[in-house]
């Protein structure tokens, strides 16, 4: 029993032995692997260290070469960057002063007359290498090399040819000091010939200036003659001019008196417009021999002389008409006004406008202070109005200063100048003041040259009393504006021929009532209704 126990135990001891030693290979093997692997890491961990120290020994090594060639002092990295870049700053001022060099240099040498393109070349070479350098957006020390050597080439090529153009300049300026040296051989031996020949004519000037001297005391004694007897003609013809002066402003004062005479004296005037052809009592209405290639227009005031005068007396007229259809063959127009009731207007009696003629309007100048109604207060537009109603023309106008300014220009194109010598019917007040008392003389003055001037010209006068008895103006009538529109359809109704025979001679019934639609009023009733109710006005 006890050796089979020991027999049992040896089994599980050699069993827990055989089972132990498993266990340990099994962990010596794990823990071997484990240890290589970490050994292999450790050394290549170890050759890793090994490359970067040997790189940052290197790279210092190379930092250390790289600073000693560019040349720096400092041996940080930010101190010798400072360096450099103070460096560059120096440099480019280096480069300005070297360019202002090159082109005070170039200048100088242009104006002592060096000649050739070549240095203006390598002045722009240059320049064009300073302003690449300073371009460049990446400046490194190879590139500044490469532009301090296309510099420094340049500034060779730009030496030499300075020392070229130097050379040949002095060449020039000695064959040029030869050339002027025998030009001053040559001119100063013509200089010593032109003395000589100087002084042999200036002796013989001095001969002939002695006898000059005894003809000019001839002279002399001649020109005080002369001198004398001119002294006497002059003062002969300053006395002739005097009395041809007296003479002729004695002839201008009877020319002007003569023709202010005859002006006033005057009883004929122009020559006739046109005739009256046909003359409607019953309608107020005449036709004219007067058409529209005339010039001739609607509302045209005209003024009516009888038959029988020879010619168109000044200031008598028969009546006033005003024209109301222009045609191509004859005008009509209705009367305004007739002067004397037993003297009508007839058949073959002249039409006169002092502002119209045919195919050319009559043209006026109006001068000074122009009171139409004589209230004391200047009317010149009321004027004007009428005159371009009659178909004339205002070419130049010299109103008061207080009124307006002078305008329009005096030609002798202008037939009439008006001036209105009237005495105003009241007196108007206005204030005395040196002011308007010195615009009044100015203006008295200024129409005296305006007169004068325009009696040169031979532009006649024409007072404005006349003009407006021309004009047909009546003082005590209302002053009609003038009309925007024109009724044309009552107009061709007053001019139609009137009905003869009974129908004309019967009046026209007055009406107590609405009248009958079938009746139509004749005659000068029905000039009457067409003006008391119009149709509608068409425009011009």
């Amino acid at each position: 029993m006890a050796a089979a126990s020991e027999s049992q135990g040896l089994k599980i001891a050699v069993a827990a032995f055989i089972t132990l030693s498993v266990i340990l290979s099994v962990t010596s093997y794990f823990l071997y692997g484990a240890y290589s692997s970490a050994d292999a890491r450790a050394t290549a961990a170890n050759e890793e260290v090994i490359k970067v120290k040997k790189a940052q020994s290197d790279a210092l090594n190379q930092y250390d070469e790289m600073r000693t060639k560019i040349g720096t002092r400092a041996t940080d990295f930010e101190p010798a960057s400072e360096e450099i870049k103070g460096h560059f700053k120096k440099l480019d001022q280096r480069l300005n002063d070297l360019q202002n060099q090159v082109n005070t240099a170039v200048q100088k040498v242009e104006q002592a007359g060096a000649q050739g393109p070549e240095l203006t070349d390598t002045k722009n070479k240059i320049l064009q290498a300073i302003a690449s350098y300073r371009s460049e957006p990446n400046k490194s020390y190879i590139s500044s090399l490469d532009r301090m050597t296309e510099l420094m080439e340049n500034l060779s090529l730009l030496s030499t040819e300075l020392s070229l153009n130097y050379k040949d300049l002095r060449d020039r300026l000695e064959s040029a000091t030869s050339v002027a040296k025998t030009q001053v051989d040559v001119q100063a031996k013509a200089a010593e010939a032109s003395r000589t020949d100087l002084e042999a004519e200036h002796k013989k000037h001095e001969e002939e200036r002695q006898s000059l001297h005894t003809r000019v005391d001839q002279l002399t004694t001649d020109n005080d003659k002369k001198s004398t007897q001119i002294a006497n003609l002059e003062a002969r013809l300053k006395q002739l001019q005097d009395d041809y002066g007296r003479e002729k402003e004695t002839l201008i004062a009877i020319n002007r008196e003569q023709r202010d005479r005859l002006e006033r004296q005057e009883t004929i005037l122009d020559h006739p417009d046109g005739y009256i052809t046909y003359v409607d009592y019953e309608a107020r209405e005449v036709q004219l021999n007067i058409n529209r290639r005339m010039g001739a227009r609607p509302q045209m005031v005209m003024s009516v002389f009888d038959a029988a005068s020879p010619g168109i007396p000044t200031e008598k007229p028969k009546g006033t008409i005003e024209l109301t259809k222009v045609g191509e063959q004859f005008s009509v127009a209705r009367v305004l006004k007739t002067i004397n009731p037993i003297d009508p207007i007839r058949t073959g009696d002249i039409v006169y406008s002092p502002a119209w003629s045919p195919n050319t309007p009559m043209r006026f100048a109006l001068i000074g202070k122009i009171d139409v109604n004589r209230d004391g207060r200047d009317d010149r537009e009321e004027l004007k109005r009428m005159i371009q109603e009659a178909g004339g023309v205002v070419d130049y106008d010299l109103p008061p200063l207080e009124v307006g300014k002078e305008t329009g220009k005096l030609t002798p194109r202008i037939d009439w100048y008006v001036i209105d010598d009237r005495m105003p019917f009241r007196e108007v007040y206005s204030p005395r003041s040196e002011p308007l008392l010195l615009l009044e003389t100015q203006l008295k003055k200024r129409m005296g040259e305006v007169i004068k001037e325009a009696r040169l010209d031979g532009i006649r006068p024409m007072p404005i009393g006349r003009l407006l008895n021309y004009l047909g103006y009546d003082i005590n009538t209302p002053i009609v504006g003038r009309p925007e529109t024109i009724n044309e359809k009552a107009l061709r109704r007053i001019t139609a021929p009137k009905p003869q025979g009974e129908a004309a001679a019967k009046p026209a019934a007055p009406s107590t009532g609405t009248p009958k639609a079938e009746e139509k009023p004749q005659g000068e009733a029905a000039a009457k209704k067409a003006e008391e109710n119009p149709e509608p006005a068409e425009p011009k």
